[in-house]
């Protein structure tokens, strides 16, 4: 008998019959040419259907005509009749894997800056968004009118394309549900005001799709449960506007939270809960009668079914999740659990990415962490070797993990060598800051899965040259990372003075006075570390910028934490020297300043390849990979990535 019995059930939206109850959300790719769907932008969905889905969801798809901007060009489109055979193509791929297809329509309204999109953003009333601060110029009466044709005229598309339903975009602070929320719509007329008024945008198109194409064309409203924003739409609002929505003739409601500039992200990074958003679900489901969409982290199956079994909720949205691991459902219907690769929140590969690209004008896709062959699912499969060789993996750290299991799971005899008593390099270190934990659960799943391929792991292992050649490798990963960087300046003898990885490993100063050295994402990560133990902490940065090096959602909870935690930032401050227990500094404008009588001076200044004994075998063993920090310190993602090319190629 399964585990997931309810998980594993039919369910219905409309009169369309689903084979579970998992749903891959909405959520951008960058897959899209020229709005249209391309050959990666299939395989990444037909991927997900294979591993056992039972309703996919493309990334929003715009109703209107966005070829004259940077926006076009990866944002997929669904405006005009040219797209419907790329759309034909996706949706008979997904349909031959059993599983169903839905796509988002979608217009962002104020949410987008024009030197992005071409042209003025829209909205229903003229105030700037927060984080594009971009006034947008107010919607007519007849411009609203013609916009729920637009959407209309785009289901057709999507139903003459063959998808099952359509969701509409109602959520995140994009164009419909900028009419929901008060904050953003201030109108007066018969779209603004009450709780119809301001559904009423919504409602019509709704009524519109359903009087076109009839009751057998379900519709998804995703909407927010909660703004999370001074001013915008609470779980109390939108109770009252969901009933409204199922009157039109909405068939299910899929809720989520969050708007540009919102306290809580709409795409939730590791330091929110498991399941935080699925308490607004909940909510929404004690007012209506048709399915509900939880989400909001749910990576696990055993937590996906305990939400259904509790009827909280009706289905549950796995998006980052199966972009992690698209098996998943397989998985857990085969009792395979502690094989799934489980999304861990990080946010690098997916809107860490896409936010950067966004501000860079560049259209790279997606990928993942926990999963480098996202977005190149067609070339990146495991074929087993017709000619096995001996591998020495030199550095236990995530590069040397994934490389070490790639390559044994593809037939070769892999040792790897790591001269710690532990596996996992600077993500073990990286996971013991509070909230940042679950990288401390992917070394250990790789560690265990590479154990599993029949790779020989040997800790405490220092890698020499004459080691190396008494085991004639046919194939040699160096795996090596990187040391800290020290300044020439700074005593690294001193009592006072402390790299941040000796921090995180264990060597918690004593006193309570600590100075960090270095605001990028390590320098924060360790003030964060020694703010939870009580130190009182100063982050001393060059740069105006803090967190310049990690993602823009987890820069900004980390930020925010750090501020409630009392840590003191000096920003635009150059370190001029180190001496005994204070740190001189020269402050933007010429002034000098001295921190002095610290218990502590933890450095986070960077860090420099360590890539020996490369450089001593590279003429005798056949073939050596440098991989990782050991080629330049990047990020995690980068050197999973190299690990999992090494272990493809060698």
């Amino acid at each position: 008998m399964s585990q997931f019995p309810i998980l594993f059930s039919e369910v219905r939206i409309g009169q369309v019959s689903l084979k579970n109850r998992i749903v891959m959300p909405a959520m951008a790719t960058n897959f899209a040419v020229d709005g249209a769907v391309s050959s990666n932008m299939v395989d990444y969905f037909v991927k997900r259907a294979e591993g056992g889905a039972g309703l996919i969801i493309t990334e929003a798809a715009t109703v209107m005509d966005e070829s004259t901007g940077e926006f076009g060009k990866y944002h997929l489109n669904i405006s005009d009749d040219r797209y419907i055979p790329f759309l034909r193509r996706l949706v008979d791929a997904v349909h031959s894997r059993d599983a169903r297809i839905a796509i988002q329509l979608s217009h962002l309204g104020r949410q987008i800056h024009s030197s992005i999109l071409g042209t003025q953003p829209v909205a229903p009333s003229p105030f700037p968004c927060p984080v594009c601060k971009e006034v947008p110029r107010e919607l007519s009466i007849a411009e609203i009118e013609s916009l729920v044709e637009t959407f209309v005229s785009a289901a057709g598309r999507s139903y003459k394309a063959g998808f099952d339903m359509v969701e509409l975009h109602g959520c995140h602070g994009y164009l419909i549900g900028q009419f929901f929320s008060s904050r953003s719509n201030k109108r007066t007329d018969r779209y603004g005001g009450d709780a119809r008024g301001r559904s009423r945008f919504c409602a019509e198109i709704i009524r519109g799709i359903k009087r076109e194409f009839g009751s057998s064309s379900p519709v998804i409203i995703r909407i927010n449960g909660h703004d999370y924003i001074d001013g915008g739409a609470t779980l109390m609002d939108m109770k009252e506007i969901v009933p409204l929505l199922i009157e039109a003739g909405a068939d299910a409601l899929h809720v989520s939270a969050g708007v540009y500039g919102s306290y809580r992200a709409t795409v939730a990074p590791m330091y929110e809960k498991h399941g935080c958003f699925v308490e607004l679900a909940e909510g929404i489901r004690e007012v209506v009668d048709v399915p509900v969409i939880a989400v909001g982290r749910i990576n696990d199956p055993h937590l996906a079914e305990k939400i259904l079994k509790e009827n909280r909720a009706d289905m549950v949205a796995m998006g980052r999740a199966l972009i992690a691991d698209p098996e998943l459902p397989q998985k857990a219907m085969s009792g395979r659990t502690g094989s799934i690769r489980k999304c861990i929140g990080c946010n690098q590969g997916c809107i860490d990415r896409i936010n950067a690209n966004m501000m860079l004008g560049i259209t790279e896709g997606i990928t993942c962490l926990v999963n480098p062959s996202v977005g190149r699912e067609a070339e990146t499969g495991i074929v087993k070797t017709t000619h096995p060789k001996n591998i020495i993996v030199i550095g236990g750290g995530p590069a040397g993990l994934e490389a070490a299991l790639t390559a044994a799971m593809r037939g070769h005899h892999v040792s790897l060598w790591e001269k710690e008593k532990a596996v996992g390099g600077q993500l073990r270190l990286a996971g013991e800051v509070p909230g940042r934990e679950e990288f401390k659960g992917f070394i250990s799943f790789l560690e265990m899965q590479a154990g599993k391929a029949g790779v020989d792991i040997v800790l405490n292992m220092l890698a020499t040259q004459d080691l190396i050649f008494k085991n004639s490798p046919d194939a040699v990963v160096l795996a090596t990372g990187a040391l800290p960087a020290v300044p020439a300046f700074i005593d690294v003898r001193s009592a006072v003075v402390l790299t941040a990885w000796e921090v995180l490993e264990g060597a918690v100063p004593g006193g309570r006075r600590v100075a960090v050295l270095g605001g990028g994402g390590v320098g924060m990560e360790t003030a964060h570390f020694l703010a939870d133990k009580g130190k009182q902490v100063t982050v001393v940065e060059a740069a105006g910028y803090l967190g310049r090096d990690i993602g823009l959602i987890t820069s900004f909870y980390l930020r925010r934490m750090l501020a409630d935690e009392g840590v003191e930032f000096l920003r635009f401050s150059e370190v001029l020297k180190v001496e005994n227990d204070e740190v001189h500094i020269l402050q933007k404008g010429g002034k000098k300043v001295k921190l002095s009588n610290l218990d502590a001076i933890v450095l986070a200044l960077g860090a420099v390849s360590n890539a020996q004994p490369g450089n001593d075998i590279a003429d005798v063993v056949p073939e050596v990979h440098v991989i990782g920090d050991a080629l330049k310190p990047r990020k995690a993602l980068d050197a999973i990535f190299e690990g999992f090319e090494a272990g493809r190629k060698i």
